[in-house]
């Protein structure tokens, strides 16, 4: 696909440069021209290609930035906007579903499953006796195919059916469909956390960027724990709703 396509400024037009601008790079980003993640020329090199000043290229930059569009990074450039996973925690919803509704596409991929004694608090948070055996499941989540959170999950044996799954899709659904376990209620705790060398690895981010890490405690109708989880969530693609 070549540039030409998406036509020439007009500069004796009624619309103002910068907004015919901002609508091409509009049309660019539309057309998949240029796709979530993509790194515009530098606001000179669009002056040149556009025959503008860079005061004007610099103008739509910004409108398409305050719209949403594009994200600037300092140092970096400017980038085509990747669409943010959003999660409203007022609601009891798996990771899945949450994409579903913004219109996003979940993946997993597993990263570890296998039988642990965790540490004393995630075995007193399932109410089960010191020193038990916990199933242990690490799942790296995807949105739309690019890497979102790192979530490790604990539960009883009594879901080691777990084990045996491929895990690639809700964790809610295949409690629901094996063991009619319909998680209704969730304590949760917040905090900033900063990434790790393994984690941004994960989660293609650099070492000690901003990660949000949600702790979480889930439960049946009748109180009793499904599991414990601690998701580490990449901040810069993440809306959170309380």
């Amino acid at each position: 696909m070549h540039r030409e396509r998406f036509g020439m400024l007009k500069s004796k037009a009624i619309t103002p440069l910068y907004q015919q601008l901002m609508d091409k790079l509009k049309d660019q980003i539309g057309s998949g021209y240029y796709q979530p993640g993509d790194q515009l020329p530098s606001e000179v090199d669009m002056a040149k290609q556009n025959d503008v000043s860079v005061i004007t290229a610099r103008k739509a930059v910004n409108e398409l930035a305050a719209l949403g569009f594009v994200e600037k990074k300092q140092g970096k450039g400017t980038f085509v906007a990747i669409p943010k996973y959003w999660r409203d925690y007022r609601r009891i919803m798996g990771f899945s579903e949450s994409c579903r509704m913004a219109g996003l596409t979940a993946g997993s991929r597993l990263l570890e499953h296998k039988l642990v004694v965790p540490p004393v608090k995630i075995v007193q948070s399932l109410g089960l006796p010191a020193g038990s055996q916990t199933v242990f499941i690490s799942r790296l989540r995807f949105v739309n195919s690019e890497p979102m959170a790192i979530e490790n999950s604990y539960f009883s044996l009594k879901y080691a059916f777990l084990l045996e799954e491929p895990l690639d899709g809700s964790l809610f659904e295949v409690l629901r469909e094996r063991a009619n376990a319909v998680v209704t209620k969730s304590q949760k705790q917040i905090e900033i956390c900063r990434a790790t060398s393994s984690e941004g690895k994960l989660l293609n981010i650099s070492k000690n960027d901003p990660l949000l890490l949600v702790k979480s405690t889930a439960y049946l109708e009748t109180g009793e724990p499904v599991y414990v989880c601690s998701q580490i969530i990449n901040g810069e693609r993440f809306t959170l709703y309380l």
